[in-house]
């Protein structure tokens, strides 16, 4: 009797445990952010402008602005969970390439040389910045919001606030909450959640064109997410574009399904 109380004590502390270690240091299992020495010098072979935008915290977000010779108007792209501009900046070099778009894209707190505290609405209210940005060089009739995974909680929060030309969810998740149960099924999650970057409720209300882009074979962002996203859209136009084949990070190497979905959207 006196070991089944132990156990059940030292299982009870054990689980305790845990659930204090996920709630306080949740923000390193959600976020797996690379930082940059302010130092950094990134090197493109596309004009670019690098942008520092100060937020009403007193935080610094770090952009880069990749600039067209003709351009058509402007992608404000929210980049995916890991890396930072140094990486991502390829990607919008290549979208600023090949659609003659002129690309910002910018890093959330804690990644490159974005400095501030990460606080919910903090992040997302760091998007409008760089919105406010792209609408005092073109139209709102001439910018589209591209989220990339991780990203995509911040393009539906600056669409339903917004009026853009369109926007384009890339293996985008219904809510973090959604991927916390799964990567983490045995902890209370929707108890112990922080950050509740959602989806789901925001793209009902999104009325400008969407685009969701997803891999069938995704095996972080389940390809179901992307289908009930699709379903819930608000929009008058919209379309889904699978991915067969696709997982989360290599949806490029399908040139075919994926560059001809881009080429579609941004014609």
């Amino acid at each position: 009797m006196k070991i089944a109380k132990r156990f059940s004590k030292v299982l009870l502390l054990l689980t305790a445990f845990v659930f204090c270690m996920f709630y306080f240091f949740q923000e390193k299992l959600i976020f797996y952010s690379s930082t940059l020495p302010q130092t950094h010098e990134y090197r493109f072979n596309t004009a670019f402008e690098e942008i520092y935008l100060r937020s009403n915290d007193g935080a610094v977000l770090n952009g880069l602005h990749f600039k067209a010779a003709n351009p058509k108007g402007v992608i404000l792209y929210c980049h995916g969970n890991a890396g930072a501009l140094n990486v991502w900046g390829q990607w919008g070099e290549l979208l600023a390439n090949r659609y003659s778009y002129d690309v910002v894209v910018w890093d959330y707190r804690g990644y490159g040389k974005s400095t501030g505290k990460r606080r919910q609405q903090l992040m997302l209210d760091d998007g409008h910045l760089f919105y406010e940005y792209c609408k005092k060089l073109f139209p709102e009739d001439l910018i589209t919001v591209y989220g990339r995974s991780l990203g995509g909680f911040f393009a539906t929060h600056i669409s339903i606030n917004n009026t853009p030309n369109r926007m384009i969810l890339e293996s985008t998740p219904v809510s973090i909450l959604e991927v916390a149960q799964k990567a983490y099924p045995f902890i209370p999650a929707k108890w112990l959640l922080k950050f509740r970057f959602q989806n789901h409720e925001n793209i009902k209300e999104i009325a400008i064109p969407t685009y969701l882009i997803h891999g069938t074979e995704d095996d972080l962002i389940p390809f179901e997410h992307g289908q009930r996203l699709f379903a819930l859209s608000g929009a008058g136009t919209k379309d889904f574009f699978p991915v067969e084949g696709g997982n989360h990070n290599d949806l490029s190497n399908f040139e075919e399904a994926y560059f001809e979905a881009l080429d579609q959207v941004l014609k």
